[in-house]
C-alpha cells in the first residue's frame, strides 16, 4: 500500500455558465456521480468567490476539488471503473479544463469548528 493520497482538480466552467450556475451544476449534479466511487475516503469542493483574489480579470480555475483515498491503488481502481467513466463523461460538458494534481497530504492544522 502506499499510504493516503489526495487529488485535488482545478477546474474552468465552460463559457457561458456563471460561476453561480457553475457551482450549481458540479455541487447538485456532478458530485453524486463522484461520490459512487467505491473507494473514495473524502471530496470537498471549493468555488472561487470574486472577492479578495490576487489575479486581476478572468481566473484561471472556477474551483477545486479535492479527493481522498486510503492509497494510490484504490485511487487507481476509481478512476478505472463504471462510475468513474461517467462522472468523466459529465465533467466534459460543464468544464473546459481539469487539472488533476495528485499529492500526501501534510496537515500542520486542523480545521477548527469555531473561530
Amino acid at each position: 500500500m502506499s499510504g493516503p493520497v489526495k487529488l485535488i482538480a482545478l477546474l474552468k466552467a465552460k463559457p457561458g455558465l456563471s460561476r453561480a450556475e457553475f457551482e450549481k451544476r458540479w455541487v447538485d449534479d456532478h458530485a453524486p456521480l463522484a461520490l459512487k466511487f467505491p473507494r473514495l475516503a473524502g471530496y470537498r469542493i471549493n468555488i472561487a468567490i470574486e472577492e479578495y483574489q490576487e489575479i486581476e480579470g478572468e481566473l484561471p480555475y472556477d474551483g477545486t476539488a479535492e479527493m481522498w483515498w486510503d492509497s494510490l491503488e484504490d485511487m487507481q481502481a476509481d478512476f478505472n471503473s463504471d462510475e468513474a467513466a461517467v462522472a468523466v463523461d459529465d465533467a466534459d460538458t460543464f468544464t473546459i479544463t481539469r487539472t488533476h494534481l495528485v499529492t500526501r497530504e501534510h496537515v500542520l492544522r486542523e480545521q477548527s469548528s469555531t473561530r
